[in-house]
């Protein structure tokens, strides 16, 4: 081989390599952004859910010393016993809907995974990558 069939194999090995480099910042980047997002969704969730329930806990108490006064004279106990009831069941449903969302897989990091798959395809030759399995309810459910 001559000097200058080694230089051409060179220089075509390093635009490879400064490709792929190039494909693996960009997706790093693409991860980072989605991790950026889902803290500050997570945040802001957070904070939300606990100004909610402080407010829907003083509205619930207002609401049952108002029927426990407006029922003093009559039938105070059953009015106590009523509310009592209301809240263990509201209580019990709350928690059996925060349970099933506890169950429902999150999406993060999907967009980062549905590039790489497209990378991988590229890189294999392929024209269309197979559709990445992002339904991780489905996933979640069947394992």
């Amino acid at each position: 081989m001559t000097a200058h069939a080694t230089d051409g194999i060179v220089r075509s090995g390093r635009r490879m390599l400064a490709i792929v480099v190039g494909m693996a910042r960009t997706r790093l980047g693409l991860l980072a952004i989605e991790l950026m997002e889902e803290k500050s969704r997570i945040w802001l969730t957070l904070v939300l859910t606990g100004l909610a329930l402080i407010f829907a806990s003083m509205a619930l108490l207002m609401l049952s010393l108002l029927v426990i006064v407006a029922f003093w004279d009559e039938n105070r106990l059953l009015a106590i016993g009523g509310l009592l009831a209301f809240h263990v069941l509201a209580a019990a449903v709350t928690l059996l809907v925060l349970r099933r969302r506890g169950k429902v897989g999150s999406k993060l990091f999907a967009h980062t995974l549905h590039e790489l798959q497209r990378d991988e395809a590229e890189l294999a030759g392929e024209d269309e990558p197979d559709k990445p399995d992002l339904d991780f309810q489905s996933r979640r459910r069947r394992g």
